[in-house]
């Protein structure tokens, strides 16, 4: 127990602040915007309760009883989005900062934030991004709120790291010991307490020996063992002698699941964890997931890019020869400055050598420009839709004895330019390239998210561009296929590379210096209309949304600056539990 830290409250964040090497800023006390206040009246409370290595889809399978009984009054889902970084560390990391790990940086299991990554909390860069992170518990002593917090694990690197800044910490010999005291302090403890988070290692240990499945004899039965801690815990809450006037959010989650005995990769069945939210007025709600695909947010420059590094001549397309080259891009918000998505490119305008994708922030479209020293542009039918997939091509063709150039969207083709002889090779000093473009060549930075980029040397018939939209691969199978010489699918989801499937002579893998900003988001299809609207009932619940609903529970408003990626969706609901 942290003794006078509401009397000391200011001093001690202040200290925190100076002590903690990553963190050079602190945020003055919030002051709120006044607002419409919530009927509510009862004190809100929040217990967090996390099974390490619990896959969502296995908990879907096998339902233990006190889980069960916590689903009849819950919003919850059983896919869920972990960080695309599953280690430990990063995980718990999201889940107390509200950001994922290409923000936060803590990449590895001893919650140091990565060699080279900027903690720049404020956005002081200017980059519009804030980087780093300062947890949970920290952002509650700044709001000024009087309440009590109580933090319980086995794993020291976490409470060293994360709960150090809660009231009462302190490592506990096993999830037993976690359950025990979880239940006496809980129970027993101070009334305004008002957070409380509990970890449980055993499952996640389970899966490693064994494998996390339910086919694992030892991995069901530690659930079910866990599964009784968590009714013990909850009957705790409900025996508080302030229970009747208290109104308790109970959330219970993972922080990542695993495959086959492994865990700390970005595939669905690494990331893919339950999350419960329960509430005594709660009616029982399923969010389903609706079709989903890893994606590459373009959010940095430089050699933070993607770049093709080992073999800076690849694809290019010279002063003859036809070329098809094709991607799906989804644009979240017009850029200020004319920006650049991808290319094999000297300049954004200046004397272009080179070709590349831009979206044009004034005209709100899609343009390739291409140069030879003069600049050329390339215009699709019409206006790009914001935060909907938009197939983009351009296809350079022969045509009676002339070279022409068409940029198309969704299949419709723009107007033919005429390029015949022009020499646009953009040289071995402008190597191919992901992003807003490498440093000091005046490319901007676009809010857009790429993926399923192919580069053919052959020019491909209209029906085959409009195809393209609805596939998910290419296959060897494909008519086309010989003439493919990339195809990055873009769907690693972690990491720094982005692999070309079509095996080539030197490496044309695209190489980031730094992390890439990975996130999951709904897929294109082509679905039918009625598909569509069932698609669009469905919701991506993101690891880092817990942090967004614990603060909404807790009546506390974030500051902007905290930069916080996660959304409330609990405020839907509120019918169902304000004033209640």
């Amino acid at each position: 127990m942290k003794n006078y830290k509401y009397i000391l409250g200011s001093m001690l964040v202040f200290t925190v602040c100076c002590l903690m090497s990553c963190k050079k800023y602190f945020d003055p006390p919030l002051v709120f915007e006044k607002e419409e206040p919530q009927s509510i009246t009862k004190e809100r409370k929040v217990l967090l309760i996390s099974i390490d290595g619990l896959v969502g889809t296995e908990l879907n399978n096998y339902i233990p009883t006190n889980i069960g009984k916590l689903l009849e009054h819950s919003k919850y889902t059983f896919k869920s989005i972990a960080d695309a970084n599953t280690k430990d560390a990063s995980t718990w990391t999201t889940i107390l900062s509200g950001k994922n790990s290409a923000k936060h940086g803590v990449v590895t299991n001893n919650f140091d934030v990565e060699e080279g990554e900027d903690d720049d909390i404020h956005d002081h860069d200017g980059t519009g991004v804030s980087t780093g992170y300062i947890s949970l518990y920290q952002r509650l002593l700044e709001s000024g709120r009087i309440l009590k917090t109580l933090s319980i694990t086995a794993w020291e690197p976490l409470d060293h790291n994360l709960f150090n800044l809660s009231d009462e910490n302190g490592v506990v010999a096993s999830d037993e010991a976690a359950k025990v005291k979880a239940v006496d302090r809980i129970k027993n403890g101070e009334k305004d307490l008002g957070l409380a988070v509990v970890d449980f290692r055993d499952l996640n240990t389970a899966g490693v020996t064994g494998g996390f499945s339910m086919d694992n004899p030892n991995y069901k039965s530690t659930l079910d063992r866990i599964d009784g801690y968590v009714g013990e815990i909850v009957t705790a809450v409900e025996q508080r002698k302030s229970y009747a006037g208290e109104d308790w959010l109970i959330i219970i989650t993972a922080n990542h699941g695993g495959i086959d005995q492994t865990y700390g990769g970005a595939t669905f069945a690494e990331r893919m964890v339950p999350l419960i939210l329960y509430n005594k007025n709660f009616i029982k709600f399923e969010l389903d997931l609706p079709q989903i695909v890893n994606t590459l947010t373009m959010s940095k420059a430089g050699n933070d890019i993607p770049i093709m590094k080992e073999d800076p001549n690849a694809y290019e397309i010279g002063k003859d020869g036809e070329f098809t080259i094709i991607s799906k891009v989804k644009v979240s918000a017009f850029p200020t400055t004319n920006s650049v998505l991808y290319g094999k490119t000297s300049h954004a305008y200046s004397g272009t050598k080179g070709w590349h994708l831009m979206v044009e922030g004034g005209g709100r479209r899609f343009r390739y420009i291409m140069g030879n020293g003069t600049l050329i542009y390339v215009y699709p039918p019409g206006q790009l839709v914001i935060d909907q997939w938009h197939n983009v091509a351009l296809k350079i063709y022969n045509e009676n004895g002339k070279r022409m150039a068409v940029c198309y969207m969704d299949g419709a083709a723009g107007d033919a330019v005429d390029i015949t002889g022009k020499d646009l090779t953009a040289g071995s000093a402008n190597p191919f390239f992901i992003g807003a473009g490498p440093a000091g060549k005046s490319y901007g930075i676009a809010t857009a998210v790429i993926s399923n980029l192919a580069f053919y040397n052959s020019a491909l018939a209209e029906s085959e561009i409009k195809a393209f939209k609805c596939k998910d691969d290419i296959l060897p199978t494909e008519s086309t296929y010989g003439s493919l010489k990339g195809f990055w699918k873009m769907d690693e989801g972690a990491g720094r590379e982005l692999k070309n499937t079509i095996t080539t002579a030197t490496n044309t893998s695209f190489l980031a210096d730094a992390i890439l900003n990975w996130n999951i988001l709904p897929k294109w299809n082509c679905l039918t209309d009625e598909e569509l609207k069932a698609e669009e009932k469905k919701k991506i619940l993101y690891q880092y949304d817990i942090t967004s609903q614990i603060f909404y529970w807790l009546n506390i408003k974030p500051a902007e600056s905290w930069g916080l990626e996660g959304k409330v969706f609990l405020n839907a609901y509120e019918t169902e539990f304000v004033g209640k």
